[in-house]
C-alpha cells in the first residue's frame, strides 16, 4: 500500500473562514437486495422514507449465522424528494439501493460479508463501532482494489447497539462516504428484545432509523442536480453543505399516533454537527449510545451529535392530539466552528449559506411529526437495567494497566513549510507507521486534548469505550453511555477507558472523524498485541 500524502494545503480555508464569518455504472443488484422494501409514510411529497432492511441470504432468520453481499456502486440515480419538488442526483450506493441499506443481526451471529468493489478506486467496508480482529475491520491497510472482492467474517459479541459501516480507503473516505456509501447495522440481544417483549421499548413500526447527513448540490440542469465535493477552498476544514437529508429526502415528515415512539438517530454527515431538539421544547427520553443502551435513561431537551455519533431517544406524542405537528431541529450554536464562538459569533438562521455551504451552528428544520391517528400507549420505559447486563458496567480507572502513565492524544493545527495541517501528536498519517503499541488484554485510560481552534469528533476503532471525565469534571448523564465516537471542544480534555479484548489483535485506527480532516492526515495506527499487517518503515 502507497504511503499517505498527507499534507494538504488548507491555510487558505482556514484564513476564509476567520474573514468571512460574519459575511452573510450500474451492475446488477446483489441477491442480498431482493426482497428489499422501500415503505413510504404520509402522502405528502416529501415523506420520510423507511430504510430498506436486508435479508439473509441463507433464508433462515433464526439460525446463528448471517451472510450478505454488499456491491458498491457509482451512478445510482436518487430521487431527492423535498417539500417543494424533487430531483434526480447520481450517488454511489450499495446493491444499487436507492436507498441506504439496514442490516440487523442478533448477538451471537456468525457474519459473512461479502464485499465487491465496482469503483474506480480501492475501498473498503469498515465496521464502525464493532469488536473484531483488526484484519476484519476494513481499515485502509486492508484496500480492496477496483474490480475486486473480499469476504468479511466475524461473530458478533457485543452488546446490542446502533453501529453502521462505511468505506475507510487511504485518503478517500470523505469522498466515497459523502457519494452516498453507508448503511446501517443493528445489533439486538436478549436484553432489548425482553424490553420490547415487556412493552419496555417502542418496537415494530414504531422503531424507526434516522439517517441525517448534509449535501450539497448543484444547480439543476434538466431534472439533474450533482452532489459538489470539495469544490471550495474551506471544504478542507470539512464537508459541509445547506441540504440536509433525512433517509434520503429533505425536511421529510412522519405521520405518528399519540404514542411513544423510539427513534435511532445517526449523525453520518462528513462534519456537521448538530445539537438535536423538538421545537417546542419537549422533553425526550436518551436509551442508547453508541455502544449500547444506558444503564438508566436520560431525559433532556436537545442533545448535540458529532459526525459519526448516535443516539437513540424515545419521543412521547400521547399528549398531542390529532392535527398536531412537532419539528425535529437543529438549534443554533456558537461553539465549534473554527472556534468562532470564542470570539463571540452568534451563528443563527439569518447567516447566509456561502454557496451552498451552511457553517457548523447554523439552525435547521430536521424534519416534521404530523400526528395523525389516536391510539392508546402501551409503554413504559424501563428506569434502569438488570445488575445482570454487562453494558451496565463501568470500567475501573484504578485498575487500568496504564494507571499513571495515560496514553496521550494531542489533537492540534501546526504549520509545515507549505501550509497548515490537522495532526495528532504532531504527526500526521503515515501508511507505513504504528504510533501507538497497546498490550493485548489490556485496560487503559486515553486522555486526548483539543488544542485546535474547532471541535472534532474523536473516533477509535477496535471497542467501545466510556468518558471518565472532561476537563477533570466527571461524566454524567449520556456521557455514561458506551461510546466509540466523542466530541471534543476546542482547548478541552476527555479521558476514557477502554478494555481490549481477546478478539482485538492487529492495527487499528484512531482519527477524528472529519472525514476530510482524517483524509488530510488526522489520523494514526494503533496495534494491540505483537503483530500486525502494517509494513513498518
Amino acid at each position: 500500500m502507497k504511503q499517505s500524502t498527507t499534507v494538504q494545503v488548507i491555510a487558505l480555508s482556514l484564513l476564509t473562514s476567520l474573514v468571512l464569518v460574519g459575511c452573510g455504472n450500474t451492475d446488477s443488484n446483489s441477491s442480498s437486495s431482493n426482497n428489499l422494501e422501500d415503505k413510504n409514510i404520509s402522502t405528502k411529497k416529501s415523506s420520510l422514507h423507511i430504510l430498506p432492511v436486508m435479508s439473509d441470504e441463507d433464508g433462515n432468520m433464526n439460525d446463528a449465522k448471517a451472510t450478505y453481499t454488499l456491491t458498491a456502486n457509482t451512478n445510482v440515480d436518487v430521487t431527492i424528494e423535498t417539500p417543494n419538488g424533487s430531483w434526480v442526483t447520481p450517488m454511489w450506493r450499495y446493491n444499487n439501493s436507492p436507498l441506504p441499506l439496514v442490516i440487523r443481526a442478533k448477538r451471537g451471529d456468525k457474519m459473512t460479508l461479502n464485499f465487491n468493489n465496482k469503483l474506480d478506486a480501492d475501498s473498503t467496508i469498515h465496521w464502525h463501532g464493532f469488536k473484531v480482529p483488526a484484519k476484519e475491520d476494513g481499515g485502509p491497510d486492508f484496500p480492496v482494489k477496483p474490480n475486486e472482492k473480499r469476504t468479511y467474517n466475524f461473530t458478533l459479541d457485543q452488546p446490542a447497539s446502533p453501529l453502521w459501516f462505511h468505506p475507510h480507503p487511504d485518503m478517500q473516505t470523505g469522498k466515497q462516504v459523502y457519494m452516498g456509501l453507508a448503511g446501517v447495522f443493528l445489533i439486538e440481544d436478549n436484553i432489548s428484545k425482553e424490553l420490547e417483549r415487556t412493552k419496555q421499548l417502542p418496537s415494530g413500526d414504531r422503531d424507526v432509523v434516522l439517517l441525517v447527513q448534509d449535501r450539497r448540490f448543484s444547480t439543476e440542469k434538466d431534472g439533474v442536480r450533482e452532489l459538489q465535493y470539495m469544490n471550495q477552498n474551506m471544504d478542507m476544514d470539512g464537508m459541509l453543505g445547506d441540504v440536509v437529508l433525512v433517509n434520503g429526502s429533505e425536511f421529510p415528515n412522519l405521520n405518528v399516533s399519540t404514542v411513544q415512539y423510539r427513534f435511532r438517530l445517526y449523525n453520518v454527515s462528513n462534519a456537521k454537527n448538530y445539537d438535536f431538539a423538538f421545537d417546542d421544547g419537549r422533553e425526550f427520553t436518551v436509551i442508547a449510545t453508541d455502544g449500547g443502551l444506558l444503564k438508566n435513561p436520560v431525559k433532556l431537551d436537545h442533545i448535540k451529535l458529532g459526525a459519526a455519533q448516535r443516539v437513540e431517544i424515545v419521543v412521547d406524542f400521547s399528549k398531542d392530539s390529532v392535527g398536531d405537528s412537532v419539528k425535529l431541529i437543529s438549534r443554533a450554536f456558537a461553539d465549534d466552528d473554527m472556534g468562532m464562538g470564542n470570539m463571540g459569533m452568534n451563528m443563527n438562521s439569518s447567516r447566509p449559506n456561502m454557496d451552498g455551504r451552511s457553517p457548523n451552528g447554523t439552525a435547521v428544520d430536521i424534519m416534521q411529526f404530523d400526528v395523525t391517528k389516536t391510539m392508546t400507549d402501551d409503554i413504559t420505559v424501563y428506569k434502569t437495567l438488570s445488575e445482570k447486563a454487562e453494558i451496565t458496567k463501568r470500567l475501573d480507572p484504578n485498575l487500568a494497566d496504564n494507571i499513571g502513565n495515560e496514553r496521550a492524544f494531542i489533537m492540534t493545527m501546526q504549520m509545515n513549510s507549505r501550509a497548515m495541517i490537522f495532526v495528532i501528536n504532531g504527526k500526521a498519517f503515515d501508511a507505513n507507521r504504528v504510533d501507538e503499541f497497546i498490550d493485548a488484554n489490556s485496560t487503559e485510560i486515553w486522555k486526548i486534548t483539543n488544542n485546535s481552534v474547532m471541535t472534532h469528533p474523536f473516533h477509535a476503532h477496535a471497542i467501545q469505550y466510556q468518558i471518565l471525565d472532561r476537563d477533570g469534571i466527571p461524566a454524567s448523564g449520556v456521557d455514561l453511555g458506551w461510546k466509540d465516537t466523542f466530541l471534543v471542544k476546542p482547548n478541552e480534555t476527555v479521558r476514557v477507558i477502554g478494555r481490549f479484548e481477546p478478539i482485538n489483535q492487529g492495527d487499528y485506527m484512531y482519527h477524528c472523524h472529519i472525514l476530510e480532516h482524517e483524509d488530510a492526515g488526522m489520523m494514526g495506527y494503533f496495534r494491540v498485541g505483537n503483530s500486525g499487517n502494517v509494513q513498518i518503515k
